[in-house]
């Protein structure tokens, strides 16, 4: 919990944008600096998305997507404990944080390809420079899980919600049913949630959903939310385990 707590103060900083660039890169270089000597290599830095993986892909290869935004709407960050729970402004900094505890704990498989993006609050241009990315890449973007806070699920002390679901067939359908069988019963299932990264990529005819956070509170207000300290370490094993077998043998 400690290291977690630690990436997450990391990038609890803000992250801007003007929707062509970033204006404020500051998360962007704390992203870069906590990933520098590990397994991961930065395969593409462009204007408002970061792409990185264990490797290169393959050419022709299916692999999956995790896409993060690291893009702020808050004019000030911070990041500290009350009542038992963790209380800070966390859209987007808490799923930044879980992809990023991942990584440097080997927990994604070779085929997954991490994106930070930006511009997600207004016209998800970070996703499209993603797509395009990826394309010139030779490979396939096979599934994309999109990850965002949410305030479904709070009442029910859900530890993560499975949202926008777009585009995939039955037997992915019952694939992550199957996935998720030791969390049945205790997470959230919103098929028509708001808009987000997810609709972008279902244009482009890849299959995704969303992997959301519950948290209390207005998620774009300077008063920070509320997220239950039992999310973790729930929601990045779950983000693993789905990343890592979505695609099935």
């Amino acid at each position: 919990m400690e290291q977690f707590l630690q990436i997450l103060k990391k990038v609890t900083v803000n992250s801007l944008d003007d929707g062509e660039k970033f204006t404020d890169a500051t998360r962007l270089l704390a992203i870069e600096n906590m990933l520098k000597g590990s397994e991961y290599e930065l395969l593409y830095k462009g204007n408002l998305t970061m792409l990185y993986s264990k490797r290169p892909p393959t050419d022709g290869e299916r692999v999956v997507l995790v896409s993060t935004h690291i893009d702020t709407v808050y004019s000030q960050c911070f990041c500290q404990e009350k009542d038992n729970s963790l209380y800070g402004t966390f859209d987007n900094s808490y799923t930044n944080a879980a992809t990023i505890w991942n990584m440097l704990n080997g927990k994604f498989a070779d085929n997954v390809i991490i994106a930070f993006t930006g511009d997600e609050e207004k016209d998800s241009q970070g996703a499209v420079e993603t797509v395009c990315a990826i394309g010139r890449m030779q490979c396939s973007v096979a599934f994309a899980i999109v990850l965002d806070v949410t305030n479904e699920g709070w009442e029910q002390q859900s530890p993560f919600t499975i949202e926008n679901d777009l585009g995939f067939d039955i037997f992915t359908a019952h694939r992550l049913v199957e996935l998720l069988k030791p969390y049945s019963g205790k997470y959230a299932y919103i098929h028509d949630a708001e808009p987000d990264e997810s609709w972008d990529y279902d244009e482009y005819g890849i299959p995704c959903f969303t992997l959301c956070t519950p948290v209390l509170g207005d998620m774009h207000s300077d008063e920070g939310v509320l997220l239950r300290k039992e999310s973790f370490p729930a929601y990045p094993d779950v983000l693993a385990i789905v990343a890592n077998n979505i695609l099935g043998s």
